[in-house]
């Protein structure tokens, strides 16, 4: 599956380069670059493979759940299964649709 991608001004907030909801990854400024692409794109067969719903619903208890146990946004957003598995894989080159899909159940 090839992501359909959304140029925006406002949107991802702060500072944040993109966001991907499925099925789009919308991004701030000229371009993605391309470890941000792969990086949002795993965030694309995550939440293909749990069916959309139930990923976003798991993101939100998970950075509830370190929100409340660091305090801190950003060291919250960074802790969360899903990112740190999408940040680990944006580096690997090709990346298989089941290793980016269930990698992050390797990242408790």
């Amino acid at each position: 599956m090839k992501p359909l991608l959304i140029r925006t001004r406002r949107f991802p907030p702060r500072s944040y380069h993109a966001i991907t909801l499925f099925p789009f990854i919308l991004y701030k400024g000229k371009a993605l670059t391309e470890s941000d692409l792969r990086h949002e794109t795993v965030h694309l067969w995550q939440q293909l493979a749990l069916l959309v719903v139930p990923f976003y619903l798991l993101y939100l208890l998970f950075w509830l759940f370190y929100l409340l146990r660091y305090r801190d946004h950003d060291r919250a957003y960074r802790a969360i299964p899903f990112e740190r598995s999408a940040y680990r894989l944006e580096s690997l080159s090709p990346l298989k649709r089941r290793q980016m899909a269930f990698d992050w159940l390797q990242c408790f």
